[in-house]
């Protein structure tokens, strides 16, 4: 089930953050159709802007995190919920690293894989 912190959360806006299913059939982690190819959207961390999703884009497909671009608008990085954490205090957005983001980032499941995905749209 989708929590968005978008005010409008009607699907996909510009330059969000999201977390996403790893275990979706429709997405392929190695590859898949360039166009569309994003998890199912778990949690939606709201808008990042123009400059925060390019940071993250490039954060993400740093080896440290092992990220990848997914299709045409979207990079990636499959992340335990320790790792995604890792990544936020990182990335340095306190909107999403306090408060009800962080809240639910902490209720994901222990050791499990997500997507942590940067998508402009």
């Amino acid at each position: 089930m989708l929590f968005s912190l978008n005010p409008n959360p009607t699907g996909m806006s510009f330059n969000n953050l999201y977390v996403g299913d790893a275990s979706d059939p429709k997405f392929h982690w190695d590859g898949g159709d360039y166009s569309g190819n994003i998890p199912e959207i778990i949690l939606d961390l709201g808008g990042i802007g123009l400059m925060g999703c390019v940071e993250a884009r490039s954060l993400l497909e740093n080896p440290k995190y092992g990220g990848r671009v997914l299709d045409w608008g979207s990079s990636g990085a499959r992340l335990t919920k320790e790792r995604i954490i890792e990544f936020l205090n990182e990335f340095d957005q306190p909107r999403i690293t306090s408060g009800q983001a962080a809240e639910r980032i902490r209720n994901l499941e222990e050791g499990k894989e997500y997507i942590l995905f940067a998508c402009e749209q």
